[in-house]
């Protein structure tokens, strides 16, 4: 049996070269399908057509650009999908039944690979922000400049033109990972857990997908962490795979620290980092001191366990990329100590809550639990369920603003209030990033103090 993830439906990668005088579409106007269409123009595509399921003013975009609906795509040469709608999709099914259907990423590593542009993969359901935005650091640090690029929000087709001798590190979503059929450069896996499903349909495809991008490298060329490997032994070949221990210099992993990184799950996400870098060829031994200065530097991205204000010796924390159960309670594992109050609630994805419950129950003495809808009032069911009677701090409200309200009046001075969803939050709100403005606006009406240090 080959060991390697199959391709989602009907899909492959292309070269820019290939977009010349052909008709091409753009299913999505977001930040990939913009990119899309820059990169049809400058490669003198015929004409380019623009689908999304929100109205696009034609006058916003460039001349020889035009909107269409998804039923007009398949009268084009070739589709680039963006990477929210799902290839399984029965209206993506028959569109790549038409035509050939392609996307950004999937163009991009390929146009890098044939510019031999050295380029580190970096994906996982949780840490693949922080791990790939590490790697970059320690890759400058260590003498080999570095473009961090891809989920993190900068399109790789928009960063080829500057890339130059740079290597590039980029962060895979499983969206993207899943239409990668030939990568064959190095790659880091920081950890699985189940997520997604709404777009993968279930949890062995999603698995499968987010290790699509490396299913077409060589042996020794993917760090795994120790959480993600025995997942990615069933979806991978263990002869690709590599223990960061096997490449790191020996003592190097201890001597760097992250200061500003809280938790075994940032420790994990450093090591695997340090690893990758060293299948990258980066001399870590050497630079040590640089690496060592570049890690204790770093500090947490937006979003990612991030402190955002301060009232009355209460910190507000800003864990709004939390999607999943897992990374709440590796969120609450980097606090502990302190008193939390967590917010946790969003659109309902169909994941089990109940080890995260558990857990709450376990921790009730230092853990206070406030949710949102939707998926609040399940977790609310599955804490009261799991305590059998034992009395546990728990609110159910019915908005943010409610939440944050009941948190301030409940934490106590040298507390921590988490906003930490464990959920998408497109039930509310447009995304995670206006999840995390409206909480602090929500803070900055209370007369919070904005901080940026925990």
């Amino acid at each position: 049996m080959d060991p390697r993830p199959a391709p989602p439906p009907r899909e492959r990668s292309l070269r820019l070269a290939e977009l010349a005088g052909r008709r091409v579409g753009v299913w999505g106007h977001g930040r990939e399908g913009r990119a899309a269409v820059r990169a049809a123009l400058a490669a003198g595509a015929a004409a380019v057509l623009v689908a999304d399921s929100r109205p696009v003013d034609p006058a916003s975009l460039p001349a020889g650009v035009a909107t269409a609906g998804v039923a007009d795509l398949a009268g084009c040469d070739v589709v680039f999908r963006s990477p929210g709608i799902s290839p399984y999709r029965e209206d993506a099914r028959a569109l790549a039944d038409h035509t050939v259907v392609t996307t950004g990423t999937g163009v991009a590593l390929a146009e890098a690979a044939d510019r031999g542009v050295p380029v580190l993969c970096v994906t996982g359901t949780k840490g693949k922000s922080t791990t790939s935005a590490l790697a970059a650091a320690v890759l400058t640090a260590a003498g080999r400049p570095a473009v961090h690029a891809g989920n993190i929000g900068t399109p790789l087709l928009d960063v080829l033109a500057d890339v130059g001798d740079r290597t590039l590190v980029v962060e895979v979503s499983s969206y993207q990972a899943a239409a990668v059929p030939d990568f064959t450069g190095r790659g880091a896996l920081t950890s699985l857990a189940p997520e997604h499903l709404d777009w993968h349909g279930s949890v062995d495809t999603y698995y499968r997908d987010k290790l699509r991008v490396f299913g077409a490298c060589p042996e020794r060329s993917v760090v795994v962490s120790a959480q993600a490997r025995p997942l990615a032994v069933r979806f991978l070949d263990p002869a690709q795979l590599v223990d960061p221990a096997e490449v790191v210099p020996a003592g190097l992993a201890e001597r760097v620290v992250p200061v500003h990184l809280p938790g075994a799950h940032n420790r994990s996400n450093v090591v695997v980092a340090l690893g990758a870098c060293a299948l990258m060829g980066a001399d870590l031994a050497g630079r040590a001191d640089a690496v060592a200065d570049a890690v204790a530097g770093f500090r947490a991205l937006p979003h990612r366990l991030s402190p955002v204000a301060a009232l009355g010796g209460v910190t507000f924390v800003d864990d709004t990329l939390s999607t999943t159960p897992v990374s709440v309670l590796a969120a609450l594992d980097a606090l502990a100590g302190r008193p939390v109050t967590l917010v946790a609630g969003g659109q309902d994805r169909g994941l089990d809550y109940t080890d995260l419950a558990r857990a709450l129950v376990v921790r009730r003495d230092a853990v206070a639990l406030v949710t949102i809808p939707d998926t609040g009032a399940r977790l609310a069911a599955d804490v009261r369920r799991e305590a059998a009677g034992v009395p546990v701090r728990l609110a159910e409200t019915a908005s943010l603003e409610e939440a944050v309200a009941t948190a301030v009046a409940t934490t106590p001075p040298g507390g921590v209030v988490l906003l930490s969803p464990g959920a998408p939050s497109y039930n509310r709100f447009r995304d995670f990033e206006e999840l995390a403005a409206t909480y602090e606006q929500i803070l900055a009406d209370a007369g919070a103090e904005r901080v940026r240090a925990l």
